[in-house]
């Protein structure tokens, strides 16, 4: 049943695309006739009929065509208004798929259903990355804006959270996607984009793309860090946005690939300080090739870096965060990586880059004795005994630039955090309508330093149903694309691993779920489809004591193993893994058989980028007695505080800290010791929240691999094509039942094709019930203006399953329902406001009408019988004498005139006279007649007193308060009202 609220929020728009509900899938806009008179057309030569598709105790399907056998449209060109793949003719094969995204592509279209999954391609071109959540309107908007609206709409009907899952490689356009779907979020739910959160919101985006963004072999604007945006929402209406990060590239800071940039920040600064500002920071060059951290790559466009840079400081302030701080921490990693440490004979180590040591120490508030003496020595605990060693001039350089690491990682880390401390006040359940929500200034507090994770929000908004409607979340998944280099490290592997995760979720959501309950509900269907299950392959890296991620914990810890020795124990271990193949020719590397591809890793780096830790001399040198830099002191401060002041005690901490337990998994379990082991159960925590939602998927795929605009790479497509599995899903999507509604969710949500017919209304009658609701489809579908199309269902013994045509049809139906029964309710409530505010809305228009009239009657009768018209024409007064400007002068200076600017004309007196005395307004007057006196019921009576608050502007009439209302009445018409004691002033 529609609610009044609900009703009154739809939209009434004749020929709107009318957005679907599905339990588990995204929005399918049936086209409305006004919009898309083609989509009818093209199956208006198709019938209606009903076979026996499966054993099951009652189904029903109607048949398209034999040509078709999908109720494919009857047009020349296959291709054209062809917006669900599941509707193409012929073999669903791999080259099908193929041939219809090019030509969607070549026409400008660059997203494709696919039943409930969306694809879409990136075309290199619209909107750049960094002007999305700004930008009015993007050459997706139309599509973003029905997956945005039928999200909400699922949240609303049936109180579960949604979620979003982007899955795609890097560079296939997943975090413009995302943007552009937050953005319709906003201006749907969230009160538009002119808002102060979603500005904010903006702002935090363009934050941490400098920060968190750079230049990849394969991406020119790869998101390093991945991102599971957490919408929340209540009484339909966005109240909070939380971002949580997922970072594994922290190598980059120090150590970037040849021929890829550093992280764009750094870049960005150097092209954007002023020259007073490099002063200040110490940068006395402007060059990336002046720095160690960054000249490794080429130089690039410093004009964009500058105006970029310019936008990112602006977004700084728009958020409270102190410029100076950030850029201090910024220009101190930079000089690190200029310091270099070299063995001189002696005990202490010589320094390269000395006036860079000194310009660390000061932006970072410390000593630069104290900098010095933290990277160069270390301390130990053996048997509850502390002692120093003196670092070697490797161990030094190692020390620095974990050094580095630790302060970029932290700083992004706390940004994250301050922005997620933006607070909003709390909106009340009792709130009548999302339009008494009042989202005020923003501020920022600082909270305690730790990496982000899923909040516990998540778990509580994701229960089967909320106390209130439009309560819960709607996360976002933008994670890491798959990936594959020249030389694959650590995060490589990390990353891939979560690919190979969402793959899983995919494949389990799609095919593995609706096959399952097919079987347990003895249900067949036209087509067995065959996917690809990269279990094995999640098998082999996350296997408890096996897996290859449990022996790099192993390893990582154990003061004799290193990278070779790990590989020897991958190899033997994984040796018989069909997913698996070792390097006999490299003994540190070896490869995995990812679902995106073969990919070889070098592991001659993995236990050093798994260790993840700095030691507390580093640490201790950023204490408040010795630190004046207050927020380079605050990244430390957890640690700081477990030091308690003391001096260090060989302590190691990790460079970016773990998330509280209550934040992972909810267990008292210990915190994750290891960067791989860390992410991994970050990752766990966040698949466990995607469970207790509903997803929705989205597809993207890259037009080419060069990243050139307007250019369909047809392999490079057919690659992704293939390893995403579209075939497969259009398969399944057109000969399965992709839908499947439990009886009860069934009869609830289509009740309204039973209008006549009663419903038994009881759980054990709810079978019965669906059958009458399936048999009023089928007779609604003859009765109403629906295309002809191919529509199969069939009953389990839990759960109506439903065709892809099918479930379109019933949601066509029931959106077609809602519409008319909303404008029903709306021309109620409009009627009801009317009625209970006419009183008020009679007399403004009564007083309007008398004002016209009395105009009206002023231009075309006299005044009254007594007074004569004035004569139709007036001659001419004669010219006046004129006078010799010698005598005019003499005048005016006589007077005190100029005789250039005449006086003004006198304002018209506040009063009038009678019988020789000046009366002022306001002033009581009697009416000589009735006016106006040439209506049957007049306003003012003969004798009746009236109120004279003035004269008129126009020439001849008073004006009169009567009754509420103003009115112009001839001078004439009324007299003072006099009793022989009128009081006024006597001439």
């Amino acid at each position: 049943m529609m609610t009044l609220k609900h009703a009154l929020n739809a939209k009434t728009t004749t020929g709107l695309p009318l957005p679907t509900t599905n339990c588990n899938g995204f929005t399918h806009i049936v086209p409305s006739p006004m919009q898309d008179p083609s989509y009818f057309d093209a199956y208006r030569d198709q019938r209606y009929s009903s076979s026996t598709h499966s054993p099951s105790c009652y189904s029903g399907c109607s048949c398209s065509p034999p040509s078709s056998g999908k109720g494919v449209a009857l047009t020349l060109d296959p291709y054209n208004d062809l917006h669900d793949l599941t509707q193409m003719s012929g073999p669903l094969t791999e080259e099908a798929v193929l041939r219809a995204l090019r030509h969607r592509w070549h026409n400008g279209e660059c997203h494709t259903r696919v039943g409930s999954v969306l694809v879409s391609i990136n075309p290199y071109r619209g909107v750049p990355l960094e002007h999305v959540l700004q930008h009015s309107r993007t050459n997706q908007s139309h599509h973003i804006q029905r997956i945005a609206s039928h999200i909400l709409k699922q949240l609303i009907d049936t109180g579960i959270s949604q979620t979003v899952i982007l899955g795609g490689e890097s560079g296939s356009g997943k975090t413009h996607m995302s943007q552009s779907l937050l953005r319709q979020l906003y201006t749907i739910a969230g009160g538009g984009t002119e808002t102060k959160s979603f500005k904010h919101l903006a702002a935090s985006f363009t934050v941490l793309r400098s920060l968190g963004c750079a230049k990849t072999a394969s991406n020119s604007d790869s998101s390093r860090i991945g991102y599971f945006i957490e919408v929340l929402l209540l009484d339909c209406a966005i109240y909070r946005t939380k971002l949580h990060c997922y970072w594994l590239d922290h190598s980059r800071v120090v150590r970037p690939r040849w021929g890829e940039r550093n992280y764009h920040i750094f870049y960005q600064m150097l092209a954007g300080l002023s020259q007073d500002e490099r002063v200040k920071l110490h940068l006395n060059s402007c060059s990336a090739h002046a720095f160690a951290y960054l000249n490794k790559s080429k130089a690039d466009n410093t004009e964009r870096d500058r105006i970029r840079f310019e936008s990112w400081r602006s977004c700084l302030a728009v958020l409270g965060i102190p410029f100076f701080d950030v850029m201090r921490i910024l220009a101190a990693v930079l000089l690190l990586g200029n310091v270099q440490f070299v063995e001189d004979g002696g005990y202490e180590l010589d320094i390269k880059g000395n006036n860079e040591i000194k310009s660390v120490a000061a932006l970072l508030g410390v000593s630069g004795v104290s900098l010095y003496r933290g990277l160069t020595t270390r301390t130990h605990s053996l048997k509850g005994q502390v002692f120093k060693t003196l670092c070697d001039a490797q161990m030094a350089n190692q020390t620095r630039d974990v050094l580095a690491k630790t302060l970029y990682c932290r700083m992004v880390l706390t940004i994250v955090k301050r922005l997620n401390s933006l607070k909003r006040p709390s909106i009340s359940h009792s709130s009548g309508s999302s339009d008494d929500t009042r989202i005020n200034d923003l501020c920022i507090k600082p909270l305690r330093q730790s990496s982000p994770a899923p909040s516990k929000s998540s778990t509580n908004h994701s229960s089967s149903s909320h106390s209130s409607v439009g309560e819960g979340f709607i996360g976002i998944v933008d994670m890491f694309g798959f990936e594959t280099t020249q030389c694959n490290r650590l995060e490589q592997l990390c990353m891939n691993h979560c690919s190979e995760t969402l793959q899983q979720y995919y494949n389990q959501c799609i095919f593995s779920k609706m096959q399952a309950t097919c079987r347990e509900e003895d249900i067949q269907y036209d087509i067995q489809v065959e996917y690809k299950d990269n279990t094995p392959c999640l098998e082999l890296l996350t296997m408890k004591d096996t897996g290859i991620l449990s022996l790099l914990e192993k390893q990582t810890f154990k003061p004799t193993s290193d990278n070779h020795t790990l590989v020897q124990s991958i190899n033997r271990t994984q040796q018989s893994n069909s997913v698996f193949q070792a390097e006999p020719d490299n003994e540190d590397m070896f490869t995995i058989k990812h679902f995106a591809g073969d990919v070889t890793y070098t592991a001659n780096d993995f236990l050093e980028a798994n260790h993840d830790v700095i030691n507390d001399d580093v640490i201790s040198i950023f204490q408040k007695h010795t630190c004046n830099f207050g927020f380079a002191g605050y990244l430390f401060a957890p640690e700081l505080k477990a030091l308690q002041g003391t001096s260090p005690k060989g302590f190691m901490f990790r460079i970016s800290p773990s998330p509280p337990p209550s934040e992972n998994s909810g267990k008292s379990e210990e915190l994750a010791s290891s960067l791989s082991q860390d992410f991994h159960v970050r990752l766990e925590s966040l698949m466990k929240t995607l469970h207790q939602a509903n997803p929705h998927f989205v597809r993207c795929i890259r037009s080419n691999e060069r990243e050139e605009a307007n250019c369909f790479d047809s392999e490079a497509v057919r690659r992704q094509v293939r390893h995403l599995q579209l075939p497969e899903t259009v398969q399944l999507m057109a000969g399965g039942y992709p839908h499947q509604i439990r009886f009860p969710l069934f009869v609830r949500h289509y009740r309204f094709l039973v209008r006549h017919r009663k419903l038994k209304g009881l759980m054990e009658k709810a079978q019965e019930d669906c059958k009458v609701v399936l048999d009023c489809f089928l007779q609604a579908m003859d009765q109403s203006k629906l295309p002809y199309i191919s529509t199969r269902w069939a009953l389990g013994t839990r759960h109506v399953f439903l065709s892809e045509e099918a479930w379109q049809c019933l949601e066509y139906l029931r959106d077609s329902r809602q519409l008319k029964a909303a404008t029903l309710i709306q021309s109620l409530v409009r009627r009801w406001l009317c009625m209970k505010h006419w009183p008020t809305l009679k007399s403004v228009l009564q007083a309007k009408l008398i004002n016209s009239k009395c105009i009206e009657y002023l231009d075309t009768e006299p005044i009254y019988e007594g007074i004569q018209s004035p004569p139709s024409s007036v001659g001419k007064t004669s010219e006046p004498d004129r006078c010799e400007a010698g005598i005019v002068e003499q005048t005016c200076n006589a007077y005190g005139l100029d005789v250039n600017h005449p006086p003004p004309i006198p304002k018209s007196r506040p009063y009038t006279v009678s019988g020789g005395i000046k009366v002022d307004f306001p002033q009581t007057r009697i009416m000589k007649c009735n006016f106006p006196d040439t209506c049957s019921e007049p306003l003012l009576v003969a004798g009746e007193p009236v109120l004279v608050t003035g004269v008129s502007a126009t020439k001849g009439l008073l004006v009169v308060e009567h009754n509420s209302c103003t009115l112009h009445v001839p001078y004439q018409f009324t007299q003072v009202k006099t009793n022989g004691l009128t009081v006024g002033t006597k001439i």
